[in-house]
């Protein structure tokens, strides 16, 4: 994995490619506090369209909401598919996450089909401008 280097502030670099930005995003769920990381992958007005009963939340309400979720130990993705188009990238995979909903517990496995789009930010690099995670059952 790559990781981005540090820009002027102290922060991570917003990643130079999208292939950069979702290993980024994907590496910074399992941290052990990922707000930081997770709120610099984002841009200010990203929506997040998520859970079983549809919250639309901005990234304020979607940080809160994957705090309180519990904390994740694993995300795995399939069947990624990668859409270019100029300043913007629709990234659609399926998404497994082990999440410690209760922490003396074994993770529970939740599946979500996922598109993430991408934009370019000045002066460079990407950020997230849109999620939409659609939870489904495991299979079997």
């Amino acid at each position: 994995m790559t990781t981005s280097s540090p820009g002027p502030t102290g922060h991570p670099a917003a990643p130079a490619t999208v292939e950069e930005a979702e290993a980024a995003w994907l590496a910074a769920q399992a941290l052990p506090d990922p707000e930081q990381r997770l709120r610099a992958l984002m841009r200010p007005d990203c929506v997040v369209v998520h859970s079983a009963v549809g919250h639309i939340h901005g990234v304020d309400d979607w940080l809160r909401y994957a705090a309180r979720l519990g904390r994740t130990s694993r995300v795995d993705t399939y069947d990624v598919t990668v859409q270019r188009f100029a300043t913007t990238a629709v990234v659609s995979c399926l998404q497994e996450m082990r999440v410690a909903l209760v922490p003396e517990l074994t993770p529970f496995v939740i599946q979500a089909a996922v598109s993430r789009v991408w934009v370019t930010a000045a002066p460079g690099g990407w950020q997230l401008a849109h999620m939409q995670l659609a939870r489904r059952l495991p299979p079997g």
